[in-house]
This record gives C-alpha cells, sequence and structure tokens, in this order.
C-alpha cells in the first residue's frame, strides 16, 4: 500500500478522502466508495498501486481521441474498482472489483517498467483507462512524471511519451491540479445534464460536478487538449433537447473545435432490457451537435461512411480518414491546420 495523496485527517481517526467528488468520510479500518482506499490508524492508503489489471498497445483512436497525434498507438493501463457505478459498464469485471481483495492478486508493474514497456513496443504515449483515472491518481502521477523525463530507465529515447486519461469527469479540483502539469489529454463522458440519469445508471447524485470540473481543467489548464463522448442510450439520454443542451455546452464552455463523439449503446452488464442505439439516433445527434456550432461531430460504435472522417470546417477539405482503427492523414499540417486554406483543426500533431 502507499500512502495516499489528497486525503484530510479528521478527530477520531477518520479521514476524508479528496480525490474524487464523493469525498468519502472513511472511519478507520473503512474503505472509499471506490473500494480502492482505506484507513488505517488515522492515515488513507491506496491498495492498487501499481496493480494492472488490464494493459495493451491501443490506437489512440479507440479512446476514442481523434485530434491528438493521430494514427500513434499509446500504452493503456487500467486497474480495479471505480467511483462509479455504472449499470452499462463495458468493464465491469474490473471496474466493480473491489480493489482492496484485487491488490493481492493483481498484476503489479512499477511506474518506471509501464514506461519502459511504452519504449519497448513503441508506443508514443501513455493512456490511463477502462476503469477511472482518478482513482489511480498516486500511480498515474508517478508514471506521467516519468513518461515527461528524456532518457529514462532501460529504454533510452529522444522523445517523451504523450499522456491520456479516459475519465468519467469525476475527479475534484485538487486531483486536477495534481496531474494536471504532466497531461495531454482529457478525454471526458459528458453522459447526460439528467440528474435521475446518472442517479439510476450510475449512483451519483449530480451530474452538474462533472461539466464544473471539465470546465474548470479547461479555464485553467488550456494546453491540455480534451475531446468529449456521450454513449446515448435509448430512452434515458436520447431525447434531442438534451443532445441540444451538451453540444451547447461543449461549444460555450470549452469552444466550437470540441471533438464530440457520439457513440452507439450496447446492452451489458445490468442495462441488458435496453437495445442497441438506432443508427437514426446517432445521425440526428451528430446533425444536432454541428447545427448548435460544433465543427468536429463523430459517429462510434457504428461502421460509418464519413461520419468518423475530420473535414475542414471552412473549405470542407478531407483531413484525416479513418476506416474503423485505421488513419489516413491526408491533408494536415505539422501545425493542425488545413495546408489549402490554413484554418486551425484544433489536431495536435506529435
Amino acid at each position: 500500500m502507499k500512502e495516499a495523496i489528497l486525503y484530510q485527517k479528521l478527530p477520531g481517526e477518520k479521514v476524508r478522502c479528496g480525490v474524487c467528488q464523493r469525498r468519502c468520510l472513511i472511519p478507520e479500518g473503512g474503505v472509499g466508495y471506490c473500494k480502492t482506499r482505506i484507513n488505517r490508524g488515522g492515515k488513507l492508503y491506496t491498495t492498487i498501486y501499481g496493480v494492472v489489471s488490464s494493459l495493451n498497445n491501443d490506437p489512440i483512436e479507440k479512446k476514442p481521441v481523434f485530434h491528438f497525434a493521430p494514427g500513434s498507438f499509446c500504452l493503456s493501463a487500467g486497474t480495479f474498482g471505480c467511483n462509479f457505478r455504472c449499470l452499462f459498464c463495458q468493464n465491469w469485471e474490473i471496474s466493480w472489483a473491489d480493489g482492496v481483495a484485487e491488490a493481492q492478486y493483481g498484476q503489479k508493474i512499477p511506474p518506471q517498467d509501464l514506461v519502459d514497456l511504452a519504449y519497448k513496443y513503441q508506443s508514443a504515449g501513455i493512456a490511463i483507462t477502462y476503469n477511472e483515472p482518478a482513482i489511480w491518481l498516486e500511480y498515474s502521477l508517478d508514471v506521467f512524471k516519468l513518461a515527461k523525463n528524456l532518457k529514462i530507465g532501460k529504454f533510452e529515447n529522444s522523445k517523451i511519451l504523450y499522456t491520456v486519461w479516459v475519465t468519467n469527469g469525476y475527479a475534484t479540483p485538487e486531483a486536477i491540479d495534481v496531474i494536471a502539469p504532466y497531461l495531454d489529454v482529457y478525454r471526458v463522458d459528458l453522459k447526460s445534464f439528467n440528474d435521475n440519469f446518472y442517479q439510476k445508471l450510475i449512483n451519483v447524485p449530480k451530474a452538474a460536478p462533472i461539466f464544473e470540473t471539465t470546465k474548470y481543467l479547461h479555464d485553467k489548464y488550456p494546453n491540455i487538449h480534451i475531446e468529449c463522448v456521450t454513449n446515448i442510450i435509448p430512452g434515458w439520454n436520447d431525447d434531442p433537447e438534451m443532445l441540444a443542451k451538451i453540444a451547447r455546452w461543449i461549444v460555450k464552455n470549452l469552444g466550437e473545435k470540441t471533438p464530440w463523439h457520439v457513440t452507439r449503446f450496447f446492452p451489458y452488464a445490468k442495462l441488458t432490457d435496453v437495445p442497441p442505439t438506432p443508427p437514426e439516433t446517432l445521425y440526428k445527434a451528430r446533425e444536432i451537435g454541428l447545427k448548435e456550432g460544433l465543427k468536429f461531430v463523430y459517429i462510434g460504435n457504428l461502421p460509418v461512411e464519413e461520419e468518423d472522417d475530420t473535414f475542414c470546417p471552412k473549405c470542407g477539405s478531407l483531413a484525416i480518414r479513418r476506416d474503423g482503427y485505421s488513419t489516413q492523414i491526408l491533408a494536415v499540417t505539422s501545425q493542425g491546420k488545413c495546408p489549402k486554406c490554413g484554418e486551425d483543426l484544433n489536431i495536435k500533431m506529435i
């Protein structure tokens, strides 16, 4: 175990965790909601430091991230536990797991070894994903610090590694402040503005904190690249006005060139009584996003012809063609602009 970074010591050997917006009050011997943090003698410890449940070298487009280092691969790592309980979670085997128990059996990879693996497999970056990265804050921080340090470990490399959090957005501003100096990409789920959605399907009381934290990161750390995802679940968050509200919020608070991915839901875990998202709903959602002023709206989890391609919003040139996770960069300058008209495409090349 490793002592946690963000927590408050309270009378009676109680502690309050400061990693996510649940801000769990944990008595001595108790664990937080995510089941990865335990109070021992009035100190809070993480039980999952270096404990890896999943490890893959993924295309960054799989996150999905389309406008940062397109066509590159990132070493993607996940652990056990989560601060959400999404009834439709596709990684429920690890995210619903008890981190205290799994820590005894999970594979342990020290931060330096993870970075060495990224260099070994010629990854361009490292993503903390598959379950919520905020609960892995201490490990993320140590890994990302090493990723930004040239010529370290067994594999000397002339390039630093980019870093990604694939997050549900429920971290506290304090947690953002800890990780932000070492973070390149913040890929966040904006599921709904409806509190009932979060209460019934996720066991979170309100939607607002996710949007507030995302805006906080954008305003304070403008160099961090943001992309948003809304997994559209029939009957839950497919209302056109709700989708328009999310799109308007992104335009107003993150900018019109922030990529928005509208993705297809498939029945999973405990939400098996809801059918997959009809394709026409996704096409309509994309139309809504574009009508509200977003320049880059992509359909995901559904084979499409050009709705996952990137076009210049000014001259219409095809900048990036995608076929599944195969990416062809056709017309993007090293500065992320359209070579034909000079329009900024909000694409960060490496």
